[in-house]
């Protein structure tokens, strides 16, 4: 665990497995931006809160729904917890099938623990400085916290070393998003799992995500360490393509843990191996508009 200060009032815990979250000590709230694998995760906070802090209330802000941003949200019993309106929906679609799937990666017990404040394109804790963002792109509820006053810009997993995850289908909205990015007066970018950015990363990842837009090969010294990240995005880029339909066909019979479990291997199977399987998949459900 590193525990450093950044700017005048803010703090990046970060945990052995490099996952970091923020926290922004303000005149009349703390606001702690992502809980990470759960409560006990979540000790290391609660301990600075009450041994050098003196007490205020606590705002939690999921920067996105996914498991290791969201399962800490347990450990505060009366914290209100932000998120963009999309999250508590997503959340509650995908959360038990992730609390049972990566149970290894539990930090405690955890009991998930949704948005309690949503918001649609943007909320500002006007006597803060502090304001949080919509910013599709890795997921479709993603969103940024952008601390004004010390001009610091918490980004979540839109942006990542080497390469981002690719879970929302509109790549378009992921390029507005980074271009957005790059255009604030922030001078400090913190990524959940990259630490302190720059903007040769944002467009790294611009680089990137544009290729896979247009269909073009991706270089290994690009790609580097994160083979299984690309080999997930491109089949992940098929199944997004595909999943309204399937949705639409199955209608309420839709269950996302049942649908998921066609397709657990994302990043290890291969390209021609995965559009296989997907088109059997299809086929057995009636969609014949594979191609």
């Amino acid at each position: 665990m590193i525990i450093r200060e950044i700017g005048k009032r803010g703090i990046i815990f970060t945990f052995e497995d490099d996952i970091s979250i923020y926290l922004i000590k303000g005149n009349h709230h703390y606001v702690l931006c992502d809980t990470h694998l759960g409560p006990l995760s979540m000790n290391v906070v609660k301990e600075y809160l009450t041994s050098q802090l003196t007490p205020k209330d606590l705002l939690i802000f999921n920067s996105h729904s996914d498991w290791d941003h969201i399962w800490g949200n347990c450990a505060f019993e009366d914290a209100v917890i932000i998120a963009h309106d999309t999250a508590k929906k997503r959340m509650q679609e995908i959360g038990d099938f992730e609390l049972n799937r990566l149970r290894k990666f539990h930090q405690g017990v955890i009991k998930l623990k949704y948005p309690t404040l949503t918001f649609s394109e943007k909320l500002s804790l006007a006597d803060e400085d502090i304001n949080f963002i919509y910013a599709p792109g890795h997921t479709i509820d993603s969103s940024l916290c952008f601390d004004q006053r010390d001009s610091v810009l918490f980004v979540g997993d839109l942006v990542e070393f080497p390469i981002p995850y690719l879970d929302y289908y509109d790549l378009d909205a992921f390029i507005k998003t980074l271009e957005f990015i790059k255009s604030l007066p922030a001078k400090i970018k913190i990524s959940a799992h990259s630490g302190i950015i720059g903007d040769d990363l944002i467009e790294r990842n611009l680089f990137y995500i544009r290729r896979i837009q247009q269909g073009q090969s991706i270089s290994n010294e690009m790609i580097g360490p994160a083979i299984e990240v690309h080999q997930y995005n491109l089949n992940n880029r098929l199944l997004l393509k595909y999943e309204p339909l399937i949705r639409e066909k199955l209608g309420k019979e839709f269950d996302y843990a049942s649908y998921k479990a066609h397709f657990s291997d994302l990043g290890t199977i291969k390209s021609a191996n995965f559009k296989r399987t997907l088109k059997d998949y299809l086929q057995k459900l009636e969609v014949n508009s594979f191609n």
